[in-house]
């Protein structure tokens, strides 16, 4: 039976997310999250698809990213970024999905792993960059101009010029989906101050989680780990694989023939991958 594409929006904090869900309750959900630069929820149809056919899988749009809502109050910390897989989790009504990162988002569900040990069942780190701080800012951290483009055709040469290009650097309709038409040409969807840890207003007081570096939190990670790398991604050079396998062992390594894109260059294998690991969930 075919797998339906459902969208849908969430508040959580001060923004509404938008999100896609797929399949219908059976077997252990699984929430997906996409990474940073640049990618959304649209990225993820394909594989979200295939892991659906025997429970629901749903992929949100990242505050400040695709069709959710930019934050009035810029808040892009980490723990607005952890309420709001608490709001996705509550708002479905699940128990223990597994819970899945790409890119910039697996510093998210590390962090997630380790401060709600209780809330998930099974982590899958999508060629995550280990030794890179993603809270890291440089330059100001709001009041940066929006990234408009003359055409759709500059936005894509843009992203293709990148060493380990997203889609939309190379589809076209994958583009138009990310850009939005304004007067003077074509506005990425994705919140400009979108790097800023530090909220203004009301939200600068809130009590904040404990910030630690990515390697010392994987280490507390006590949920079953599933790292899917790809062999020609620019993540994850020699040291970083010798590290992770030295230090980590207890973290399942998968390796798929492809960059860093990996839902678009090795779909099929990465379902395969998730597949065999959750097999029992």
């Amino acid at each position: 039976m075919a797998v339906e594409q459902r969208i849908g929006r969430i508040n959580s904090g001060d923004v509404s997310l938008f999100y896609r869900a797929y399949g219908t309750p059976g077997r252990t959900p699984i929430l997906i999250l996409h990474g940073s630069n640049y990618y959304d929820s649209y990225d993820w149809i394909g594989v979200a698809t295939a892991l659906a056919s025997d429970r629901e899988v749903v992929t949100p749009d990242r505050r400040g990213w695709g069709e959710s809502q930019w934050s009035p109050s810029k808040d892009y910390s980490r723990d607005a970024l952890l309420d709001d897989v608490l709001a996705i989790i509550a708002h479905m009504r699940w128990q223990k999905p597994i819970v899945m990162g790409h890119s910039g988002a697996g510093p998210v569900i590390i962090s997630f792993a380790v401060n709600f040990p209780d809330q998930l069942a099974k982590l899958v780190i999508v060629d995550s960059q280990m030794n890179r701080d993603e809270d890291a800012t440089t330059g100001p951290t709001v009041g940066n101009p929006p990234l408009v483009f003359e055409s759709i055709d500059a936005a894509m040469a843009h992203f293709a010029r990148l060493k380990n290009p997203p889609r939309m650097g190379l589809d076209r309709e994958r583009a138009q989906h990310a850009l939005i038409r304004i007067e003077n040409g074509y506005m990425l969807k994705r919140d400009p101050d979108n790097g800023n840890r530090k909220p203004i207003g009301e939200s600068r007081s809130l009590p904040r989680r404990p910030a630690r570096e990515m390697w010392a939190e994987l280490a507390m990670v006590k949920t079953e780990t599933m790292l899917v790398r790809g062999l020609q991604s620019d993540r994850y050079p020699p040291a970083t694989v010798e590290r992770m396998t030295k230090e980590y062992p207890q973290i399942r390594q998968a390796a798929v023939e492809s960059q860093h894109d990996i839902p678009r260059m090795a779909p099929d294998a990465l379902v395969a991958h998730v597949r065999n690991f959750i097999r029992t969930s």
